[in-house]
């Protein structure tokens, strides 16, 4: 997984949840805070789902690039940086997260201090934007709030931690990616070793010997 891929996987997953619960409001409070709720839970689920799949895929190509500069020569000269920026590394998930985070957390800012310095010709833009952009996330506070133009410790948590938690939960995913891959390779060894096994014994076996017709 490289971290434009993580910035683009979280990018689609945010705008197919906006498009989703601008559908909903008009069902009204209930139904949305409801099921605003179950889609931002299986928008976290889908999105720690997606995060096994990068990091197992990360983890297999890592321990190609080893394998492979293990028996070269010169290594290190064997694959391009394009490969290599898709090898598993924490690093690289934390940059990931921080870049699929960045668009809607400046979002959030900007328009806070649009409302903290008084400048009026940027609020309303700024607003729209940033609440547009955490619009999953409104349902978590819409029984508490008929509007959300106030600034209220509450929304302004909302608005700056909710940039992260589908990144995060990308990441959660990511993380696994060693213990899913040694286990898949558990599996193949396993396998392999019951071939080899099943081999020998077919070996081992007389042949059958046909009886004479009476």
């Amino acid at each position: 997984m490289s971290i434009m891929e993580m910035w683009k996987s979280n990018a689609l997953r945010t705008a197919v949840l906006v498009v989703l619960d601008m559908a909903l409001i008009s069902l009204g409070t209930l139904p949305w805070v409801v099921l605003g709720l179950l889609l931002l839970l299986i928008g976290m689920f889908l999105a720690y789902r997606q995060g096994t799949y990068f990091g197992h895929e990360a983890c297999a190509l890592l321990d190609n690039v080893r394998r492979v500069e293990a028996n070269s020569d010169h290594p290190g000269e064997q694959f391009d940086k394009k490969v290599l920026s898709r090898t598993w590394s924490v690093g690289r998930g934390i940059a990931g997260v921080l870049a699929a985070a960045l668009i809607p957390y400046l979002a959030g800012c900007v328009y806070l201090a649009a409302v903290m310095l008084d400048i009026s010709a940027v609020q309303m833009p700024a607003r729209l934007v940033a609440l547009v952009l955490a619009m999953p996330f409104l349902p978590i506070l819409a029984s508490w709030f008929d509007s959300f133009v106030e600034i209220h410790p509450a929304i302004v948590t909302l608005l700056l931690v909710s940039p992260f938690v589908l990144p995060l939960s990308i990441f959660a995913g990511y993380m696994q990616g060693p213990r899913l891959w040694a286990r898949s390779e558990k599996a193949m060894a396993e396998g392999r070793r019951r071939a080899r096994a099943k081999s020998r014994v077919a070996k081992k076996r007389p042949p059958k010997v046909a009886k004479p017709e009476i």
